[in-house]
């Protein structure tokens, strides 16, 4: 089997914000907002191995399939059949996303946010989120199925970047946040594969 493999070099075109769950413990009598206070960078995506922060390989290849699904676009000679199967198993990414930003330089904003995380659910709590103003990524991306040429790539990524992005309170769930730019695309087509 031959595979092409895509670098892909983006550039941030809105602010990046990540709400990563962690499991933090409380202090002693410490209440929510303290605790939200003293943890929000905690909700940032860390390398253990490089210390900066990353986007996860899944939430890119989640937002790639997202982007071909809102083209709608039919594959040419296979009736009705979209790009979203071809971009759901056809593509791969195996390594986290490095920024190369430190937790520390990273920014925050406070927002209302609803207390039980449900949109529309009730009370509302002030909560703080990290926030990365300017930030890029290379990356590479294997394109496993030899359908999904590099002009189609090319597009779904930038289809991805403008309507899906990633992170909170990106486009996809009708925010702001997370859009980019596919500022390079370098392609290298055919490669063979260990059996």
């Amino acid at each position: 089997m031959k595979i092409s493999t895509a670098t892909i070099t983006i550039t941030g075109t809105s602010p990046l914000s990540q709400s990563r769950q962690h499991l933090e413990d409380r202090l002693e009598g410490e209440g929510w907002d303290a605790y939200d206070l003293r943890t929000w960078r905690q909700k940032l995506n860390v390398s253990p191995s490089t210390g900066t922060v990353v986007i996860p390989q899944h939430g890119m290849h989640q937002a790639l399939i997202a982007g071909a699904k809102y083209t709608s676009k039919q594959i040419p000679g296979q009736g009705k059949k979209t790009w979203t199967a071809k971009f759901t198993t056809g593509i791969a990414i195996l390594d986290e996303i490095d920024t190369g930003i430190l937790p520390e330089d990273v920014g925050s904003i406070v927002i209302s946010a609803n207390a039980d995380g449900v949109r529309g659910s009730g009370k509302r709590v002030p909560r703080k989120f990290p926030m990365i103003y300017d930030w890029s990524a290379t990356f590479d991306v294997m394109i496993l199925d030899p359908i999904i040429t590099e002009a189609v790539f090319a597009e779904m990524m930038q289809v991805a970047g403008l309507f899906i992005g990633v992170g909170r309170f990106r486009p996809e769930k009708g925010g702001q946040n997370g859009r980019w730019r596919l500022d390079r695309l370098e392609w290298k087509d055919g490669i063979a594969a260990a059996a």
